[in-house]
């Protein structure tokens, strides 16, 4: 049987979450495998520099190798090299083991993301298992996040920080105390009601960004950007309604604390907001540029351009997840579809959708009828958008999303 054979017959009966011990580390007493109290049973391997090149090109897929540890010594450097040069080990935690306390961090350290420097002493008796459990938590917390990027700077959340910060608006544009009641229509005075408790769901969504998100930084780094955002549109337009003498109940708040289920994947996640994000800046921009209140004119064209920085940002960070990804490309697919498609009981609104208890489906409902036409100019620009996430520019309609679905899901 070849030496390949040899280690898929043993890893279909050892652990498959593995450390490896690379050089001569006399103080360290290894068996086969050792005990995580977190990890459960963790692999041992130990090999020599000179077959480390050969085991890493033999290791199965079925074999997370998570640990390294590396004598320091003249072929330290090489051993690191061998490991990093293999996309598929770049999460794997190295530690370069030496006998001197205190010893110089070398200069390639970092350059190969090498986790710390060690002494032998501490790989003894009970300090080896919580050594490597250190080890398997660091790898822990980088398998977690499909999105890893080995530099902070180049996660999506902080290559679009700088748009995203310098378009946002001040507090100061806004002047309360010049309004005009008698410029504000009966109906403008109800959707300003509506739009303010519409506009609390920022607050379940947050939540169920930063859970669905868990173990990742990027976008949940944004959200609690877009969050913040957000919690300002009901905000100023409660104070609005204030100084018309019109009081929102803290009841409505509350009645969107409520959890709702999080989403299967992320994509679809983020086409549903891509999708309510278009139409809320659509309905804003238009109820804009038809009310003669100065005041609310500002700050409806304000909070239009806030929702379609957001469907942008959104749109973003889906196409991260679908570029090369078809299962990424279905879920959004799946969901614009489902979204775009059935307007019988009016459109669909995550505000409306997951809180039938609270006044906000009626609420998005008579704002639909209030801003004629604005659905169909947002999904117009949604469409755009589907087209670029599944490369197909042949999609103008529902119609073609769920030919294209089709097509996906055959060919998967």
């Amino acid at each position: 049987m070849s030496s390949a054979g040899v280690l898929e017959e043993l890893s279909a009966a050892r652990p498959t979450l593995r450390a490896a011990f690379v050089g001569h580390l006399p103080a360290v007493e290894l068996g086969d495998h050792v005990s995580s109290s977190r990890f459960g049973q963790v692999g041992i391997d130990q090999l020599q520099p000179d077959t480390f090149e050969r085991y890493l090109h033999e290791l199965p897929d079925s074999v997370d190798l998570a640990v390294v540890f590396v004598e320091d010594g003249s072929e330290t450097l090489e051993s690191v090299r061998q490991l990093r040069a293999r996309q598929r080990f770049a999460k794997a935690r190295v530690y370069v083991v030496g006998t001197h306390p205190g010893a110089r961090v070398p200069g390639w350290a970092e350059a190969l993301d090498v986790e710390d420097m060690l002494t032998s002493s501490v790989l003894e008796g009970r300090e080896l298992v919580e050594t490597i459990e250190l080890g398997l938590r660091a790898h822990h917390s980088l398998v977690r996040d499909p999105l890893y990027t080995d530099y902070y700077l180049d996660s999506t959340f902080n290559r679009i920080f700088d748009w995203f910060e310098t378009t946002r608006w001040n507090w100061k544009e806004i002047r309360l105390d010049e309004l005009n009641p008698e410029l504000l229509r009966d109906d403008e005075r109800d959707y300003l009601t509506e739009a303010a408790i519409i506009e609390f769901g920022t607050l379940p969504g947050a939540h169920n960004f930063l859970r669905e998100w868990e173990g990742e930084i990027s976008f949940s780094s944004w959200a609690l950007q877009w969050g913040a955002e957000e919690g300002r549109h009901s905000l100023v337009q409660a104070r609005y309604l204030d100084q018309l003498g019109i009081k929102v109940r803290t009841k409505h708040a509350l009645y969107k604390r409520e959890p709702y289920p999080m989403g299967d994947t992320w994509a679809g996640t983020l086409m549903m907001n891509i999708i309510s994000e278009a139409r809320a800046s659509e309905y804003y921009r238009r109820l804009a540029a038809d009310t003669n209140e100065p005041v609310i004119k500002r700050i409806w064209k304000l909070l239009g351009r806030d929702e379609a920085r957001h469907c942008h940002a959104f749109y973003l960070f889906s196409k991260e997840l679908c570029e090369g990804n078809k299962d990424n490309q279905i879920a959004a697919l799946k969901m614009a579809y489902v979204w775009l498609a059935d307007r019988s009981e009016g459109i669909k609104h995550p505000a409306g959708h997951f809180y039938p208890h609270s006044t906000s489906a009626a609420g998005i409902r008579r704002i639909e009828k209030l801003v004629e036409g604005a659905t169909d100019a947002a999904d117009h620009r949604v469409t755009s958008l589907v087209r670029r996430l599944a490369e197909d520019d042949s999609i103008e309609s529902t119609r073609d999303m769920k030919k294209k679905l089709r097509s996906l899901m055959l060919s998967a």
